[in-house]
């Protein structure tokens, strides 16, 4: 007897949705008991995404996310703000149409200049410079389409 099996692989845009989710709920309960929840899926989803999609585009923001919030518990320390820009951010990314190394670099400065700590492992990250970098790269690709 010959049973075949069905095995559904989850999207990358399917997880991504469940990041948002939780994102959402973080930044409605955060400072409360209920976000423990929250944190623990998002944390998990993160996770899935890493594992199934690391090469896409998307994954590295969610990573540098994911970092900002594990290392020592800091997502306790986050704010509702501060969830909501993450959610907006993500959502953002997500909506364009390609995902490009600017727009990724941009989008973990963004999640640094809305303060959270995405290189929390001891490297000291100098924003004046990654911006110079950014705007240089930037006008590289101008005149690389020109």
């Amino acid at each position: 007897m010959n049973a075949e099996q069905t095995v559904l692989e989850i999207s990358a845009a399917e997880i991504t949705d469940h990041i948002l989710e939780d994102l959402q709920k973080l930044s409605t309960y955060s400072g409360e008991p209920m976000a423990a929840v929250y944190a623990d899926n998002l944390l998990r989803k993160m996770h899935l995404l890493r594992d199934k999609y690391m090469d896409n585009p998307l994954t590295f923001v969610v990573i540098a996310l994911h970092d900002a919030l594990f290392f020592q518990n800091r997502w306790i320390d986050y704010t509702a703000y501060q969830y909501l820009q993450a959610y907006n951010l993500l959502s953002s990314l997500v909506s364009q149409e390609t995902i490009n190394n600017s727009s990724v670099e941009e989008a973990i400065l963004a999640l640094e200049k809305d303060g959270f700590n995405t290189l929390p492992f001891g490297v000291q990250l100098d924003l004046n410079q990654v911006e110079d970098e950014v705007e240089e790269s930037h006008n590289m690709e101008d005149k690389c389409e020109q």
